[in-house]
């Protein structure tokens, strides 16, 4: 049983949690359309098994909106558009609408042109990765996206922090098999991971976060007064973590005009989205066949004593997504209900009904 189904959790109804998320939204001054959406992007990350990315960024993103470094109703332009590339300016906006747009040009550019298409998005809070390359999966394409972050990493024996956690997502789609997605951070943890676990008062694993100046620590609390992450592959290979660091930052940041590196502190980040079009290669009917081969190998393959199942990324959280949908309810782990709580208090707003059966 996961974490956020254990003993104590709050069963809420998708609708009404939705519906909840998007109120408080709209009291932070959002669009009614982005408040639903970038409630619906909580919720489906709550769906899926990751509540540091579901309710629990409610508090910070509410704090960010108030304090000015988030536009609760961003003017998206096109700065720059070619055939196969465009460019966004998000004016510090959030959430899934700019993304959205985004990867859908993607997919219908690379379609037209039977190849790839990219998009850049400047000055987004993007929230997650996965959904977006998740969208152009579903569409029969290769889809990719990334952003970049506040400096929480610092290089390999070095003590500044110099990127952020920089997630970034892929999804491919399959035929018998639904589209592997997978979404991780460039560090052993995502930052939203540390903050669910000070406010629990739960310890971090050993070798996921530092103090200030380097040394390990396991108190999620003291990390969040100037603490460093550690990038993957670390203790031993921290180059490889941190070296994708900066890939993503150059492209989410550098190449698209926005924040990048240091400068994401005092700057909003961007994000880099492609699809491309399996057809420009080989029959998408050919590919898609092969993909299912592939993953055939992967879940046929032997098994350790006491493992049941060989999974391939995102796929036990596309089978808790299609189960709590179905129920049409989601678990909230105590933490998460708590900020859920304390958010519609301070946005006067009533907090969705609830039990714990």
């Amino acid at each position: 049983m996961s974490k956020d189904q254990s003993e104590g959790a709050r069963l809420v109804r998708i609708d009404d949690l939705r519906r909840c998320l998007a109120d408080a939204f709209e009291r932070l001054e959002l669009a009614p359309d982005d408040a639903e959406g970038l409630g619906g992007l909580l919720v489906d990350s709550e769906l899926r098994g990751h509540p540091d990315h579901g309710v629990a960024a409610l508090g910070v993103l509410a704090t960010l909106y108030r304090d000015g470094k988030l536009n609760p109703r961003p003017h998206i332009r096109v700065l720059h558009e070619t055939d196969g590339a465009i460019l966004l300016d998000g004016d510090r906006g959030c959430g899934p609408t700019a993304p959205m747009r985004a990867m859908r040009w993607c997919v219908e550019r690379a379609r037209e042109r039977k190849g790839m298409a990219v998009a850049a998005v400047r000055d987004w809070q993007l929230v997650v990765a996965g959904p977006y390359a998740r969208l152009a999966a579903e569409a029969g394409l290769i889809g990719f996206a990334c952003t970049n972050f506040i400096p929480l990493v610092a290089p390999p024996g070095g003590r500044t922090a110099v990127f952020g956690t920089n997630p970034f997502a892929y999804g491919l789609p399959a035929q018998r098999h639904p589209p592997v997605v997978l979404d991780v951070a460039t560090t052993v943890s995502s930052m939203q991971k540390v903050r669910v676990a000070a406010q629990e008062g739960e310890p971090m694993p050993e070798g996921v976060i530092f103090d200030p100046v380097g040394r390990p620590i396991t108190d999620a609390g003291e990390f969040l007064n100037g603490g460093l992450m550690a990038p993957l592959g670390s203790p031993h290979a921290p180059h490889k973590g941190f070296g994708l660091a900066l890939f993503i930052d150059a492209l989410s940041g550098v190449l698209s005009g926005a924040g990048f590196a240091q400068g994401v502190a005092g700057d909003a980040p961007g994000s880099f989205l492609w699809a491309l079009e399996v057809e420009a290669f080989l029959p998408r009917e050919e590919f898609l066949a092969r993909m299912d081969a592939q993953l055939d190998q992967i879940k046929l393959g032997e098994r350790l004593p006491g493992v049941d199942e060989l999974l391939v990324p995102g796929e036990r959280g596309q089978r808790r997504y299609l189960d709590l949908t179905a129920r049409g309810i989601v678990p909230l782990a105590p933490a998460s209900w708590q900020i859920l709580v304390t958010g519609c208090e301070s946005l006067a707003i009533p907090f969705p009904p609830s039990s714990t059966d």
